[in-house]
């Protein structure tokens, strides 16, 4: 079996006016999946990124630095991700396909994780 990274993206201030139930209902269905998979020995683990500061830090001419780089100029913000297990790329995006981030979003990234 391979591990599998589903990114989570959404665009910035996606949540952030919801009524509470609204966003409740949409925590209901992320936590109905994870348990789904998890008793199918699908789902590995996962994280809930922080919309608050994301930095950047670069290597240049000039050396290494590090820059806040403001959600509200990015296109889509990170908001998490989910690690999966998977027979290959294709079951993968299978699972991907039941995945309730399509429902209130647009899109999931999926990376196979290397082992090394």
């Amino acid at each position: 079996m391979n591990q599998f990274v589903l990114l989570l993206p959404h665009e910035p201030g996606r949540y952030e006016d919801l009524p509470e139930d609204d966003y409740m209902s949409i925590i209901a269905d992320y936590v109905a999946w994870v348990e789904a998979r998890s008793a199918e020995g699908v789902y590995k683990g996962g994280h809930k990124l922080t919309a608050d500061r994301r930095v950047v830090v670069e290597a240049g001419n000039g050396g290494i630095e590090a820059h806040d780089s403001p959600l509200a100029e990015a296109a889509e913000v990170l908001g998490g991700l989910m690690v999966i297990e998977a027979k290959d790329f294709d079951a993968a995006v299978e699972i991907a396909k039941s995945h309730p981030h399509l429902v209130h979003n647009s899109r999931i990234e999926i990376r196979q994780i290397h082992e090394v």
